[in-house]
């Protein structure tokens, strides 16, 4: 009877202070601690939060928005808080969520969260950063290393494959309809425990490949440059021949990077 007194009033400790949440959305419905327990991964609001559409224009004592992550029961009574974000801005952010993944990335059969933002304070807000939570049951620990989410992909070893572009230029200055194609450098990681590791030596097979494409690319660009013929605008010469210089950087860059790998 003791030890039954004692587990109501555990539970009551553990949720009395955070059942009143305001759920704003349901992001998923999983099995997180391999216990047959469903839990919810929500953003949610403190039910006394003041929302950011009500902070007073011109108070630069209000506290800018932020968007909570967190563990609820199905009855939506909150567990705990695993991801925060606070915007330095005073801009909303309560749908710059786009999505979030529960998958089991370091292998250990606890699943894992990955939350998909736009990072409204960065230098480029659009794009889609990846953050990348790790199961320690029952907390969950964030890396320090986030990815752009486009750039790239898990393999079937549930690797990174991560993409670098070299150099960010616009179109060739003769072929002005041709969009300049992207030269990326790729690095592969994988999750060892709480830590992200570069594994690159684990695909040197890939990065042969690279290699040897590369260095055929910067054959046919040098003969290219061979046949090249200046025009009468000096401007436009120059702009070309600073884009060729800048390609044959980027290759260049490739080959050494990947020869350091190889050799």
């Amino acid at each position: 009877m003791r030890h039954l007194l004692f587990m109501v009033l555990l539970g009551i400790s553990c949720f009395a202070e955070t059942k009143n949440i305001t759920v704003q959305t349901l992001f998923s419905e999983s099995q997180l601690y391999n216990d047959g327990v469903t839990f919810n991964i929500v953003a949610f609001d403190y039910a006394s939060d003041t929302a950011p559409m009500d902070l007073p224009l011109g108070d630069f004592n209000a506290t800018p928005p932020s968007v909570k992550i967190g563990i609820a029961t199905t009855q939506n009574a909150l567990v705990n808080v695993i991801w925060e974000y606070q915007s330095v801005s005073m801009q909303d952010a309560s749908n710059f969520i786009q999505s979030i993944e529960v998958v089991d990335l370091n292998k250990d059969l606890l699943p894992d969260i990955i939350i998909n933002y736009n990072d409204i304070d960065g230098d480029f807000p659009d794009q889609i950063i990846s953050s990348f939570l790790i199961n320690k049951n029952p907390a969950f620990e964030e890396i320090s290393e986030t990815f752009i989410k486009n750039r790239y992909q898990l393999t079937e070893e549930f690797h990174i494959k991560n993409e670098s572009p070299l150099s960010m230029f616009g179109r060739p200055y003769i072929e002005e309809d041709t969009q300049k194609e992207v030269v990326y450098w790729v690095d592969y990681y994988e999750f060892q425990g709480q830590k992200l590791v570069n594994i690159n030596q684990k695909h040197r097979t890939f990065f042969e490949t690279y290699r040897q494409e590369s260095k055929a690319k910067l054959g046919q660009l040098l003969d290219q440059i061979k046949t090249f013929k200046m025009t009468d605008e000096i401007t436009i010469n120059q702009l070309q021949l600073e884009e060729y210089f800048n390609q044959i950087t980027e290759l260049k860059t490739i080959i050494h990077r990947s020869d350091k790998i190889l050799y």
